[in-house]
């Protein structure tokens, strides 16, 4: 069964996606107009291969990238997330406490420090 709507795509049983960039015109068989065993088993192996694809990181390169609306903190964000700090990039590392600001108080005799 070919995937998508040309002849000369992917076969249902592909291994790999050559590029990031998802057409599910061509990772998806094209519907039969009756189901067979063999329709519904392509398209569990196209959707099984997708998701692979999707959860492997692989390589980058690009000569631009736009980040917008990037997290000011990185509280609550997975390791290896991106967050703004000033006018910094910075990635979230696993088990490093990143604190967002420091402050303190004090009266005579006593010492009260306040973390935020």
């Amino acid at each position: 069964m070919a995937i998508g709507n040309a002849k000369d795509r992917f076969a249902a049983g592909w291994t790999e996606m050559t590029s990031r960039a998802l057409n599910f015109n061509q990772i998806l068989p094209v519907a039969p107009l009756q189901y067979t065993v063999e329709s519904q088993e392509a398209l569990v192996r196209a959707v099984y291969t997708l998701q692979q694809n999707l959860q492997n990181p692989g390589e980058m390169r690009g000569t631009k990238m736009t980040l917008t609306h990037l997290p000011t903190s990185s509280a609550g964000l997975e390791v290896g997330a991106l967050y703004r700090f000033g006018n910094q990039i910075r990635i979230v590392l696993l088990d490093v406490a990143v604190t967002t600001g420091v402050l303190g108080t004090s009266s005579v005799g006593t010492v009260t420090v306040a973390i935020t």
